[in-house]
């Protein structure tokens, strides 16, 4: 019986899980990668904490997409598992404390109802609270009470109830985390850190004294003794007190390895419950030996289907947007917003181009790894942005979340060792989803920057994109691009209410597939029940490609034809509930932690050339002054409307992080007022992230 069939026989029953969950393929060309992977996925996540190989499904869920998992594990691993961690005499990663971490993935778990999550980090989190002193009574204790966390001061620290307000504002609604909260996140945290510096920072600044001795010992010609008491000296009077310069770049660590670290299990969540992931089979004895009946009867009321679980969850997402944004006023040019380029305040976004102390810090090795996001978020082009330099404040983010990130999200045609290992599903309908998960969101950061990645998406597949292009006279490469940025232009209009839209802008595996991430991001435990037609249309599509020779069916090690067809569609539903998790969890880190759209930069300071460079304000000797900053780039605004984007949707987007100005809209054209525009200014003023 295929999984649809088991799907739709399963009654009131958890439906069963929606792919195979089996180990590496040995007979597969790359198995040495994934075989080497799944090993270490049995150690990497709990070694640590219980010293014994732990085989999971996650690990197998991940083992559909070779290409992702390569990263996954380093990723993941210094996200959640990390103690205080050093590399070249400054921190890396281990920032936040390691039992606040676990409390609040396990709230975010209890909150989105992810039995996966909640069965696995309830013991988790019991190995973590014995390892850092805490008894199993107030481990449980505190599990027993994350749901009602504001109102149980005494069973919470500070700390763990700024870091539980942060997380459940994540995992719900992120547009209604306030600054003051975030202020008393930053004050709390400044707080442990003095508490904790003396033995865990500070011997590193005695090292940076010490040696500063030796050198200042060896300019002197000292002894070998004299020198060795000098160091000794210099260490010892090194401040024990948190330096406020160090203060500030810790907490700002901290803030985004909090982040990533709820984005990450929001992503989980989103997979593990619309692919009905289960437990392993021998977790109940686990959970049974380890977790008192108090616990494991919570996680199995909490594990209960919802009681109408195919209605979206308000309580999961934002507000939607209501009404949505008047499309047939806007379209006929009567509504024009402008947008702004708001100013984030939570954590700074600064170049290391221009502030050198940010990539000298761990000698470089931080901003060297961000540089695959740099470059590749941006297909060869160098444009670091908001996202970059938000990464550069982690140094184990910076140089794992970008390689993750492109097979997810970018990458096409991946294949190792003759196995196809990532790109399962089309740039285009990626970008899609990406846009239905941000206009449920309604991240500003997120929709300027994929709205402009689908347009690419479009202008590629029209041969007037990026290498490689068709070989188009002057006037075919016009109309083809007219073509591209009409159709993209009706696909950004309309894939909010796709349902709605004309019958020629979404094929029918676009529409399937936007119904069902729809589901994944506002109602994921009923996501299955739009899965029978996904597959319908991926199994229709794939067919089409491999018959005009778009896509190679990858059948090694030598399967018949219908089983790698089977198996493609496997690794593609694996594959876009990875991506619509990823996009739902990193939609709301822009929105928390308020990243702003780039402003224009130039490699010299001047004015803007006739002919397209910069005219030189020289300095008093008449030479040209460089600014720091590598390259030229012009602010967002300009390229979105280089890349083609139509006024029409610059418009539906702002509406759409912009409620107040939606509503200022929608009054005044009620009121028979036949035009509406507003300036970036008054955009400003109402705007969100």
């Amino acid at each position: 019986m295929s999984t649809t069939d088991r799907h739709a026989t399963a009654g009131d029953r958890p439906p069963p899980c929606s792919i195979p969950l089996a180990d590496a393929d040995l007979s597969l060309g790359n198995a040495n990668w994934t075989k080497g992977l799944q090993a270490m996925s049995d150690w990497i996540w709990s070694g640590h904490l219980s010293p014994v190989a732990f085989p999971n499904h996650l690990a197998r869920v991940f083992l559909h997409i070779p290409g992702i998992f390569e990263q996954q594990l380093n990723y993941s691993t210094s996200l959640i598992f990390d103690e205080p961690s050093y590399r070249n005499g400054v921190q890396v990663s281990g920032f936040v404390d390691r039992v606040a971490k676990e409390l609040a993935i396990n709230l975010i778990a209890r909150r989105r109802r992810v039995r996966y999550t909640m069965t696995h980090h309830a013991v988790l989190g019991l190995h973590t609270a014995r390892k850092h002193g805490l008894s199993d009574q107030q481990y449980f204790e505190k599990l027993l009470g994350l749901l009602d966390h504001a109102g149980s001061t005494r069973v919470f620290t500070p700390l763990e109830r700024s870091v539980l307000e942060f997380a459940d504002a994540f995992c719900c609604n992120p547009k209604a985390y306030t600054d003051a909260q975030y202020s008393q996140l930053r004050e709390v945290l400044r707080r442990e850190n003095a508490e904790h510096y003396e033995h865990r920072q500070r011997r590193f600044t005695q090292l940076d004294a010490a040696r500063a001795a030796w050198a200042m010992a060896l300019l002197e010609g000292q002894t070998p003794e004299a020198a060795v008491q000098a160091c000794a000296k210099a260490a010892d009077e090194a401040g024990r007190e948190m330096p406020d310069s160090l203060q500030e770049l810790t907490i700002n660590a901290q803030v985004v390895e909090l982040a990533f670290l709820c984005l990450q299990f929001v992503a989980l969540g989103d997979v593990l419950t619309a692919l009905n992931v289960p437990d392993e089979e021998f977790l109940p004895g686990v959970l049974s030996d380890l977790l008192p009946a108090s616990v494991r009867a919570e996680l199995e009321r909490l594990s209960a289907p919802p009681e109408d679980g195919s209605r979206p969850d308000n309580r999961l997402t934002p507000p939607p947007l209501d009404p949505s944004p008047p499309l047939e006023a806007i379209t006929a040019g009567r509504v024009v917003v402008e947008a702004p380029l708001l100013k984030g305040r939570r954590i700074p976004l600064v170049s290391y181009e221009v502030q050198t102390d940010i990539a000298t810090r761990d000698k470089g090795v931080a901003v060297a790894g961000v540089q695959v996001g740099a470059w590749g978020w941006n297909f060869g082009n160098y444009f670091p942005g908001g996202l970059v330099y938000c990464l550069a404040h982690h140094g184990e983010l910076a140089r794992f979340e970008a390689p993750y990130a492109l097979p997810l999200i970018f990458n096409e045609d991946e294949w190792r060792n003759g196995v196809e290992t990532a790109g399962y599903v089309s740039r285009r309908l990626k970008e899609l989803l990406i846009q239905k998960v941000y206009r449920i969101l309604r991240p500003r950061y997120g929709l300027e920057h994929h709205t402009m990645y689908l347009y690419n998406t479009y202008l590629d597949e029209h041969g007037v994109g990026r290498a490689p292009r068709v070989d188009f006279t002057p006037e075919q490469r016009e109309n083809a691009r007219k073509l591209a940025l009409r159709r993209a232009e009706k696909a950004a209009l309309h894939v909010l209410e796709h349902e709605k839209a004309p019958a020629d802008v979404f094929s029918s595996l676009e529409k399937a597939a936007l119904i069902w991430t729809g589901q994944v991001v506002r109602a994921p435990h009923s996501a299955w029940q739009a899965e029978t037609g996904l597959r319908d249309q991926l199994r229709a599509e794939n067919e089409r490609q491999i018959q005009a020779h778009l896509r190679f069916l990858d059948t090694s090690p030598g399967m018949g034809r219908q089983a790698a067809l089977r198996r493609l569609e496997d690794h593609q539903l694996v594959e876009m509930a990875m991506l619509v998790g990823h996009m739902d969890g990193l939609g709301r880190l822009l929105t928390i932690l308020q990243l702003e759209g780039e402003e224009a930069v130039q490699a010299i300071e001047g004015t803007p050339g006739p002919a397209g460079g910069i005219v030189p304000t020289p300095d008093a000797d008449g030479q040209a002054r460089f600014t720091g900053y590598f390259n030229n780039r012009p602010a967002l605004p300009d390229v979105l409307r280089w890349t083609g984007i139509s006024e029409a949707v610059l418009t539906f987007n702002e509406l759409m992080v912009n409620p107040e100005a939606n509503r200022t809209v929608h009054q005044r054209l009620s009121g028979r007022q036949k035009t509406v525009r507003i300036s970036a200014a008054e955009a400003a003023r109402t705007g969100e992230f």
